[in-house]
């Protein structure tokens, strides 16, 4: 007959059934799903520097993920390509981008992660008032495919918006002699990503005419996502706020990239 197995004290039975719960909530409590997160080349809020992604709502998103316990590998994308592949590939997420009506019940949304100024480009010799958006109106307006601009410019009754592939294609289009088919009067961009573009172009004579939006941005995760894990990424965004590390990283990109 087997020896009797040994019994636990009662202090013993409680620090294990302690022990027990509190691993199993561990368990519960932390993400599973291994996150693709989305993003394209768009200083400050994300771009590539020596090989290395960087940029303010990178360092958010980066930020986030450590805190929640949740496995991520980041990829940079054209946008029109990142947006596609957001809304159709379980757990990814898309940053930073415009949280917008029609785009609402396409994602599950955390944030802001940053704030976006909207500029309005325009010729050097560009000498109209621009006082509201509406304004732009009268104009042939440079964008981005699938840009959340355009969304915005729509809403406001601004419609004859001429999209392309990249940013980069539009400063040159500013200045094309105004009968030419792809000439452009004006081009929406954030203000940041309009330097760089320009840059990038090899294009001058071109002035910032007018701010259109002070845009926060988010992360927004494909409907399919582990909700469990989107609000840990809440989570954990809440906690930046409040010890502080939300505003360091927006006070030293602020440096870097000074309006």
């Amino acid at each position: 007959m087997p020896p009797p197995l040994p019994t636990l004290t009662a202090g013993a039975a409680r620090a294990l059934a302690l022990v027990t719960a509190l691993a199993a909530a561990a368990i519960a409590a932390t993400p599973a799903a291994a996150l693709m997160l989305l993003t394209e080349e768009n200083p400050p809020f994300s771009f590539t520097d020596k090989g290395k992604l960087q940029g303010s709502a990178t360092e958010v998103v980066r930020g986030m993920a450590a805190r929640a316990g949740v496995s991520a590998t980041f990829e940079v994308l054209p946008w029109e390509k990142a947006y596609v592949r957001a809304q159709g590939q379980k757990d990814a997420c898309l940053f930073a981008t415009a949280r917008l009506e029609n785009r609402e019940r396409l994602f599950l949304w955390v944030g802001p992660v940053a704030t976006s100024p909207w500029a309005v480009y325009g010729r050097s010799d560009f000498a109209l008032p621009i006082r509201s958006v509406k304004d732009l109106a009268s104009y042939r307006i440079g964008t981005v495919q699938r840009d959340a601009k355009n969304e915005f410019l729509r809403e406001n009754a601004v419609n004859d918006l001429r999209s392309v592939r990249e940013d980069t294609q539009n400063p040159p289009r500013l200045l094309l002699p105004r009968d030419h088919p792809d000439h452009i009067d004006l081009w929406i961009t954030d203000l940041y990503a309009g330097r760089e573009a320009a840059r990038t172009a090899n294009v001058t004579g071109i002035k910032v005419v007018f701010i259109a939006n002070e845009q926060p941005l988010y992360l927004a995760c494909n409907p399919q996502t582990d909700q469990k894990v989107v609000q840990a990424l809440a989570d954990a965004l809440e906690r930046m706020k409040v010890d502080g590390a939300l505003g360091r990283i927006n006070a030293e990109y602020d440096k870097r990239f000074p309006r």
